[in-house]
């Protein structure tokens, strides 16, 4: 790899670290939690709080997710290599799914 491809890969680095940071900052400041809302049919308004609560002081201690198929782990930012985007990615996929789903079982509003 040339110096310049080097200098664009460690740019490209630096931008996605930029990125889980700020979102390591969204979940200190409890963004799980009005995500989340109001429990639903089912759920208990306690769980949700408590998962809520749990994010947030793993991202207080600077805890971001990995994942891989049912496997969960964490690790600190400061340690997350390139070799773990995979493991974040999927880790944000399911986070997500998990929501979409919540938002798509919501009663609608008649």
């Amino acid at each position: 790899m040339d110096e310049e491809s080097r200098k664009t890969h460690q740019e490209l680095w630096e931008q996605y670290m930029e990125v889980e940071r700020r979102e390591l900052e969204q979940r200190r400041n409890g963004q799980l939690g009005r995500a989340l809302g109001r429990a639903l049919p089912g759920e208990s308004q306690e769980e949700l709080q408590r998962i809520a609560e749990d994010d947030q002081r793993k991202a207080e201690r600077g805890l971001v997710e990995l994942r891989s198929g049912n496997e969960v782990w964490f690790k600190h930012i400061d340690e997350i290599t390139r070799d773990d985007r995979q493991a974040r990615i999927e880790s944000e996929n399911a986070r997500a799914a998990w929501i979409q789903e919540r938002l798509r079982r919501q009663p609608r509003l008649q």
